[in-house]
């Protein structure tokens, strides 16, 4: 065997073991197999408060939560009710400008805003690392860019405007971790 047949076999099988990772990591088929799903339909913004409340006081343990849903459904609402229900006392404010907020002393809860990150890179650039290493929550809102990383526990929640009222939202709960799933069954 000649050396450039090798080194073009090891490429070749080096790249197809990259996509094959990248693949079971970023595929959201794949991962959506086994996760779980709650809906819960909230009336009013102190519905969407409360919710946030009750799962605040049932997880206690670092997790990281993707918040999605477009502008004015709630994100920041439900992470008002989250971080009271954890039972700190900061004020919650939306960390469009700052990117990221924290609540605790010491902090026991990070909250993001992505919306204005071009770039996972800008993330990670800030030191997002360090944040995920501290065993806090996170709350991210606009997470697109950091959706398909694989943290581990995590939780999606979709706050949805619903056509009924202005205040009614569908609140769509998913994650794949047992734990996570345990404590959604039992709210």
């Amino acid at each position: 065997m000649s050396l450039k047949w090798i080194m073009k076999l090891l490429m070749t099988t080096a790249t197809k073991r990259s996509l094959i990772l990248a693949t079971k990591r970023r595929d959201p088929k794949k991962r959506l197999i086994k996760m779980f799903e709650k809906r819960i339909i909230t009336k009013s913004s102190q519905d969407t408060y409360d919710f946030g409340k009750q799962l605040g006081e049932a997880i206690r343990f670092p997790l990281i939560i993707f918040l999605q849903g477009g502008m004015g459904a709630g994100k920041t609402l439900f992470s008002k009710g989250f971080v009271a229900g954890m039972g700190l006392l900061d004020e919650v404010t939306s960390p469009t400008y700052t990117i990221v907020n924290e609540y605790g002393n010491p902090p026991r809860v990070f909250h993001f805003d992505l919306y204005r990150l071009q770039d996972p890179d800008e993330l990670y650039e800030m030191g997002f690392d360090d944040y995920l290493s501290q065993g806090c929550t996170l709350l991210l809102e606009w997470p697109d860019l950091v959706l398909d990383e694989a943290f581990e526990p995590r939780l999606e929640i979709s706050l949805e405007s619903r056509l009924e009222t202005p205040e009614q939202r569908e609140i769509i709960l998913r994650t794949d971790n047992q734990k996570v799933a345990q404590i959604l069954n039992a709210l």
